[in-house]
């Protein structure tokens, strides 16, 4: 597929993320360009409800359905959005006015983004070479299959028929709605989806952050352009690594959702005309963004806290008399609230493989550096957000905002360097405990305090340099010296070591070569024949560490393992271990004839999670029934590509 035929599903990704949210923000009130920053995120909420109101009344989750449901909802919501906004017709506006250089510096974000994504993903129909990648492509094709993308039913594609379980599918709602148009085949949906989320979503949230952090700055409306682009621990890493798509989408969100608290918790939004309204959309986003990954609605409350302690205190100390006392325990006992949902919640990673692999520290110096794990550091992008917390310290503004700085760097540093399990488990557990999303989280803070730091350079050039040069600010020639500065900036943070590195690990990730981690080409074409071969109804058995799970969601035919922690079918386990010994076990061919396997896809044994986790697994002894099939005499082959061979089961005939 070339990237111009990429064009239409891109455009349709961006329908489907940007248009239910603009339109039912649009209709509570929502204007400008706070209208366009939210709208993903009010997307994400409504249709993630949306799914499980149509899961549990039986409605198929197809594009129809979902915009009658639109129209309907934007009625009671515009209603209710008037009602808010009469109450505070008289109070005065305090929304930043929006310029064209607001958009200039969101297309070259997009752009930038863009571009880095048509190198990293190579071709728009690849497919992520790691392993989570079978659950969530898998997932937008029962999604598609069941006509349900409830957060209740998805885990129906690996557990057994019947159970049910919570898992939060904004991500699966949002891909499978731009699937389910037709306009493209799941990998390029997939893909469609990722770049809209990276080089639209994530950048627009980035301008409105900044622009509640310095809300009239042209300079830093122009610079945070530059610096969403910046670090390539995100948002490209969170497209390589894992493959963690529900969590990009959710950090993407996260800026938008910052500026919110942000703009309502400083003094001045207190007096401003609609804070009732502000603080609904900040409650929706919010929900947005737990439906797509809940450790990011975690990780916003725990950025938003310095703000709130910041408020708080000097509020708590002008109340008079012993009313004080009662709001400092009311402020503690909030305070131990927050950290016991926050440990309760961080149970969920208690299982979690992943170690740590420094000291403090060094992983101190990676927090700042952005070097996760011995990478190549972001010099420039790590210096420029350091420079920006020396000069917020240094003339002590927004100390509030460091210490949200400080907060990511806290939890990186927990997670790469905790010196106990229990410590881990309680500080960073709500992130599996996994540093790669943790070193993603620091970009969040990174790219507003990158931004601080430009503009502290920007004074010094317009202090010492302008004067040299006979240039006022405002002059022509100053504003060339700055479209300059900004082209350099550019030029260092995309040609740098450590943007190179990134986009050469994600390129390996997207490969389609013969000697692919995990689904080869001729793996991949092999899948995609199997339609001429394989009855629709019919089951396929299949090693789903090697890629043949990924041939549910190419060509729809059910797998036996659609994912390697699958439970679906109680036969699973006797035929992934003992189909080759159907000739002297009767047992096996019963198990083959009750789960209605017919064939098999056998691509060796080899297998590597691009992810470069570390972890060693054994994919092998679970599924070793599955291999050599035809040399005892239970299969025959029906199609080959190179060395992946599709079987027919005989011996069960």
């Amino acid at each position: 597929m070339s990237w111009l035929e990429f064009v239409p599903p891109l455009l349709m990704a961006a329908a489907v993320m940007f248009g239910p949210g603009f339109a039912l923000g649009f209709a509570a009130g929502a204007r400008r360009f706070t209208l366009w920053a939210v709208a993903p995120a009010i997307t994400v909420a409504f249709l993630s409800v949306l799914a499980i109101v149509y899961g549990r009344l039986g409605i198929e989750w197809a594009p129809l359905p979902i915009a009658a449901a639109l129209v309907v909802v934007s009625v009671p919501v515009g209603v209710a959005g008037q009602l808010v906004r009469r109450r505070a017709a008289r109070l005065p506006r305090t929304e930043p006015p929006v310029s064209i250089w607001t958009f200039v510096s969101l297309a070259i974000a997009a752009v930038i983004i863009g571009t880095q994504l048509v190198i990293g993903l190579g071709a728009p129909d690849r497919i992520s070479q790691t392993f989570d990648a079978f659950f969530h492509l898998n997932g937008v094709r029962y999604i598609l299959d069941t006509g349900s993308a409830s957060s209740f039913d998805i885990q129906g594609l690996v557990l057994p028929e019947g159970a049910h379980a919570f898992y939060p599918a904004g991500w699966h709602a949002v891909t499978s709605l731009v699937a389910a148009t037709g306009i493209g085949t799941i990998p390029v949906s997939v893909n469609a989806v990722s770049v809209v989320v990276a080089a639209l979503v994530w950048p627009s949230g980035c301008l409105l952050l900044m622009r509640s952090l310095l809300p009239r700055s042209l300079s830093a409306t122009l610079a945070v352009g530059v610096m969403a682009a910046a670090f390539p621990a995100f948002p490209l890493m969170m497209l390589t690594f894992g493959v963690l798509y529900p969590y990009a989408l959710a950090l993407a969100l996260l800026p938008g959702a910052l500026a919110f608290a942000f703009s309502l918790g400083q003094e001045r939004a207190w007096r401003s005309r609609g804070i009732v309204f502000r603080s609904i959309l900040l409650a929706v986003i919010l929900v947005g963004i737990a439906f797509a990954q809940p450790a990011a609605a975690f990780a916003w409350a725990a950025m938003v806290l310095p703000l709130v302690i910041w408020r708080a205190i000097p509020a708590i100390r002008s109340v008079p008399g012993r009313r004080q006392a009662v709001w400092w325990v009311l402020l503690g006992l909030g305070l131990v609230a927050f950290a016991a949902v926050w440990i309760w919640f961080g149970r969920i990673g208690a299982n979690s493989p992943w170690p740590t692999y420094t000291n403090p520290l060094w992983a101190l110096v990676e927090s700042v550096f952005q070097g996760f794990d011995g990478a190549i550091p972001s010099v420039v992008a790590g210096s420029l957000a350091l420079l920006g917390v020396i000069d917020l310290i240094r003339r002590r503004e927004k100390l509030w905002f460091v210490a949200t700085w400080a907060v990511t760097v806290v939890l990186f540093v927990v997670a790469a360097a905790g010196p106990s399990w229990k410590l881990r488990a309680w500080v960073v557990g709500v992130f599996y405990r996994d540093p790669p999303r943790l070193s993603s989280l620091l970009v969040i803070a990174a790219v507003p305090m990158a931004v601080f730091g430009a503009l502290f350079l920007w004074r010094l050039v317009q202090r010492f340099a302008l004067p040299r040069l006979r240039l006022v600010p405002s002059s022509r020639g100053a504003r060339s010296l700055g479209a300059g500065g900004l082209v350099v900036l550019v030029l260092a943070t995309q040609l740098s070591p450590a943007m190179g590195a990134q986009l050469a690990w994600t390129a390996r990730t997207y490969t389609d070569a013969e000697d692919a981690p995990i689904l080869s080409g001729s793996e991949r074409a092999l899948i995609e024949r199997i339609p001429e071969h394989v009855a629709e109804d019919a089951v396929i058995a299949g090693n789903p560490w090697t890629g043949a799970a990924f041939a549910y969601a190419l060509t729809g035919r059910r797998m036996l393992n659609p994912h390697f922690n699958s439970y679906v079918f109680p036969e699973a386990a006797i035929i992934n271990e003992h189909l080759n010994d159907a000739l002297d076990d009767p047992a096996v061919c019963e198990a083959v004839r009750s789960a209605g396997v017919t064939h098999v896809l056998d691509f060796g044994s080899y297998f590597q999670d691009s992810g470069e986790t570390g972890i060693r697994i054994d994919g092998a002894t679970p599924y070793r029934g599955l291999r050599h099939l035809e040399e005892a005499g239970v299969a025959e082959e029906v199609d080959r590509e190179g060395d992946a061979v599709l079987y027919r089961i005989t011996a069960c005939d």
